[in-house]
């Protein structure tokens, strides 16, 4: 009788030790997952804002080219640098 009990003690420790160890091993997985997400997470704002500042430059040369079309369409033309101020 007391070999079987001390069997099934064994079962129930190595029950428990089997459970912290798979506890324990899922929150070191999520840990380093969360950490992995915040980086993807950094590195994709990263590129968002690199995406609008592309967009900026893109608008400023498609609106100067539209400019210079409609002064060629008007015959304006450029000013001489003499008659340019800066104030």
């Amino acid at each position: 009788m007391l070999g079987c009990e001390l069997q099934k003690n064994n079962k129930y420790k190595l029950y428990v030790l089997l459970s912290i160890f798979i506890y324990v091993w899922q929150q070191n997985i999520s840990i380093r997952l969360a950490y992995k997400i915040s980086y993807l997470n950094n590195i994709y704002e990263q590129a968002l804002i690199e995406n609008d500042i592309l967009k900026l430059k893109i608008n400023n040369i498609l609106s100067l080219d539209k400019m210079y079309k409609i002064a060629k369409k008007k015959n304006f033309t450029f000013p001489k640098k003499n008659s340019i101020f800066y104030i």
